[in-house]
């Protein structure tokens, strides 16, 4: 198959009917793929994860107001994003937003394009007949066709399917996920945006993967299609509950199928290497005060968790949801 000319297959409202929703997975699919990839790594037996409980903390210690750290979960669900009254009144002291990235309609079509095949093969090509059988079968809940499903690279459609059905309708629908409306009132409020990464490297994150690896875990993640929905309905339990930790746990139950070993190094590199990365990156935000800083809830809990790492900067830290 030969390359694909800009606006061939796609626009930025999606690629045909089926990928109406398109735009507005662009930060959503890549967040929730860590969420249902990064299975985690639980506390020793009779140990509780550090900053296990609480999505909104205050930190003291730098600027000359304080900041805030706030926990998403990367949805459209009307719950999640219908914030509680401690997260409202930290965003509307806030001074400027920093979000894991900020999207523009150049990022989003700097992702369209990573995340389609581009050397002349297919999807089948790339992942053999018996798998791509499955990879259809497992799309048609999506309303994602065949035809459609060819033109990306294994970690799109891993991405893509580790979303619930319902969340691709509600993003196709045109409701927005937490962290794109949280970007959207900070601009109509003329707050200072700030990303506390770039684009391309989220994209690195999976472009960079070795294609035997990206196949095996869309492997699995089809082998577990069927478990999608009930796994978001339980992980946005435990976020309601305000309980990351939580989460981590129940990743852990939907370990089988994946490469223990694959597993431990994309946990680091999505993870652990992310949190050194933003803790590093808010420091600016802090020293200035008044910054309302947002990120996937899974980045806050535990050893190598942001919180911790803030801890170890000589932060102090409040919980207030």
């Amino acid at each position: 198959m030969a390359s694909m000319r800009p606006n061939e297959h796609w626009t930025f409202k999606g690629l045909r009917p089926g990928f109406r929703g398109f735009r507005g997975l662009t930060g959503l699919a890549l967040g929730l793929a860590v969420v249902l990839m990064a299975v985690g790594r639980p506390a020793p037996a009779g140990t509780e994860m550090p900053y296990g409980h609480g999505l909104l903390w205050q930190i003291d210690g730098a600027g000359p107001a304080p900041s805030y750290l706030f926990g998403t979960m990367h949805t459209a669900d009307e719950e999640v994003t219908d914030l509680a009254p401690p997260v409202v009144d930290a965003f509307a002291q806030a001074r400027s937003l920093s979000l894991e990235v900020i999207m523009t309609p150049e990022a989003r079509m700097s992702l369209a394009f990573a995340m389609m095949l581009s050397d002349g093969r297919t999807l089948e090509q790339v992942v053999g007949p018996e798998l791509f059988e499955r990879t259809v079968t497992a799309g048609r809940p999506y309303g994602f066709g065949q035809d459609q499903l060819r033109l990306f690279k294994p970690w799109a459609v891993m991405t893509l399917l580790s979303l619930p059905p319902s969340e691709i309708k509600r993003q196709a629908a045109g409701e927005k996920a937490l962290d794109h409306r949280l970007q959207e009132t900070a601009t109509e409020r003329g707050l200072a945006l700030h990303g506390l990464e770039q684009i391309d490297e989220q994209i690195s994150m999976f472009n960079d993967m070795a294609e035997a690896d990206q196949i095996a875990m869309l492997d699995a993640t089809i082998a577990q299609s069927d478990q999608v929905e009930l796994i978001f309905e339980e992980m946005r339990g435990a976020y309601l509950d305000q309980h990351p930790a939580q989460i981590f746990e129940l990743m852990q139950a939907q370990q089988t199928g994946f490469d223990p070993v694959l597993v431990e190094a994309f946990t680091e590199r999505l993870l652990d290497e992310r949190n050194e990365r933003m803790t590093e990156r808010m420091q600016p935000r802090l020293a200035e005060g008044g910054a309302f800083i947002a990120v996937g809830a899974l980045h806050l809990p535990g050893e190598s968790g942001i919180l911790k790492l803030l801890e170890g900067r000589g932060y102090q830290l409040t919980r207030l949801y």
